[in-house]
């Protein structure tokens, strides 16, 4: 049996294996003037279009405003629950990189011999080290949660509620596929970049363009998911 892949170019199959995609996708973008919960009629339209590729399909959902809704509510909560702790903790670690080495700084020019001479070049070396390691650090950190945040976006849509909480399911599925992850990852780039484009040719393109780089988010993300599936061992509860 052939091993599944992620292909970028099976993205574009949105405009060609359904007919009716400008109707459905011209149809979810419509809903983003809904106020209040327009957003989370386009959002709960990525979850359904993940999970329609995913059962095997190469056609685009017809969108369900009353689902739709109610999906993308629950998934951008869930969202923002997983990672506004990550991101406290992200800035907890920078705040005491930059404040404790600033700090000490502080004090180790008065222990010396003020703020001039000797003393104070030490304490602003320091300070200087403290800040270039806390900018590291909120980098770093910045980094690897964008990379865990991808296959979190996957794990959520198949209905886990917190995975960032275990990120041990998710690393372990990136070392096994270092390959195809990068190929996700540029795809969803890819994607992304094509949802915004609305923006940049007109305001009201965006209408457009962002469903249309939701679906072919959602299709790479069903093939990366395939990937993760095939290749975790039996003995592993993913």
């Amino acid at each position: 049996m052939d091993q599944p892949t992620v292909s970028i170019g099976s993205m574009f199959e949105v405009f060609s294996s359904d007919a009716n995609w400008m109707r459905k996708l011209g149809t979810v973008g419509a809903c983003v003037l809904i106020p209040l919960v327009g957003v989370f009629q386009v959002i709960g339209y990525g979850k359904r279009c993940y999970q329609h590729a995913r059962a095997g399909n190469t056609d685009l959902p017809e969108p369900s405003l009353g689902e739709d809704i109610g999906a993308g509510f629950k998934t951008l909560l869930l969202s923002l629950l997983n990672v506004l702790p990550a991101g406290m903790l992200l800035g907890g670690c920078w705040a005491g990189c930059a404040f404790g080495g600033g700090g000490a700084g502080v004090a180790l020019a008065a222990a010396i011999g003020g703020e001039d001479g000797e003393g104070g070049a030490l304490g602003g070396m320091v300070m200087m080290v403290a800040m270039l390691g806390s900018y590291a650090v909120l980098f770093v950190g910045a980094f690897l949660l964008g990379i865990l945040t991808i296959d979190m976006t996957r794990r959520l849509y198949n209905e886990e509620s917190f995975p960032l909480f275990s990120p041990g399911a998710s690393i372990g599925a990136i070392k096994r596929n270092p390959g195809a992850f990068v190929m996700t990852w540029v795809g969803l780039f890819v994607a992304r970049l094509l949802g915004s484009l609305g923006v940049i040719a007109c305001y009201v393109g965006i209408l457009l363009t962002m469903p249309i780089g939701i679906a072919m988010s959602a299709r790479i993300l069903s093939q990366w998911d395939a990937v993760v599936k095939a290749s975790t061992p039996p003995e592993e509860v993913y």
